[in-house]
C-alpha cells in the first residue's frame, strides 16, 4: 500500500467520523431548541466554523499516527513518501469528483432556497454536499489506486 493510498484511506475514515459526529451534533442541538431563536443561523455557523479546523487537525494527526503504526507493523525502517505523476493524476481525478459533487449540491441547495426551502435546511444541505464531495472524491482516489488509471 502506497503512502498516498494510506493517506486517502485515513481521510475517508476521518471524513465519515466527522460527518457522523456533525450530524449527531446538529440533530442534538436542534432537539434541544438551540436553533429556535433569532440567532439560530449564527449558532449553526459557529458550530460549523469550529468543526472545520478540528477536522483538519484530526486528519493530520490521524495520518501521522496511522503512518507510524503502519511503519511499526510492517517493520519498515525506511518508508517511502515519494509521490509520482500517477499520484498527481489520481489526486486530480479525485478533486474533480469532489468539485462536481460539491458544486451540484451547492446548486441544488440554491434551487431549493429559490423554491422556498428554509435557510437552516439549505445550509445543512450545502454542508452535506461538501462532506459528500470530499468523501466521494476520496473514494474515487482509493478506487483508482486499487484499479489503476
Amino acid at each position: 500500500m502506497s503512502h498516498e493510498e494510506r493517506n486517502t484511506l485515513v481521510a475517508i475514515l476521518v471524513n465519515l467520523s466527522m460527518a457522523g459526529w456533525m450530524t449527531w451534533r446538529i440533530a442534538a442541538m436542534q432537539g434541544a431548541g438551540r436553533f429556535d431563536g433569532p440567532d439560530a443561523l449564527a449558532v449553526w455557523a459557529r458550530t460549523v466554523l469550529w468543526v472545520i479546523p478540528v477536522g483538519i487537525i484530526v486528519t493530520i494527526a490521524a495520518v501521522i499516527l496511522f503512518n507510524i503504526v503502519f511503519a511499526i507493523a510492517t517493520r519498515d525502517e525506511n518508508p517511502s513518501f515519494v509521490t509520482d505523476e500517477r499520484d498527481r493524476l489520481i489526486g486530480i481525478q479525485g478533486m474533480r469528483v469532489t468539485l462536481v459533487v460539491a458544486s451540484a449540491g451547492f446548486l441544488g441547495a440554491l434551487v431549493a432556497l429559490a423554491l422556498g426551502a428554509g435557510t437552516f435546511a439549505v445550509l445543512n444541505a450545502i454542508f452535506a454536499s461538501f462532506a459528500a464531495g470530499d468523501l466521494l472524491g476520496s473514494l474515487a482516489k482509493l478506487r483508482l489506486y486499487r484499479r489503476g488509471l
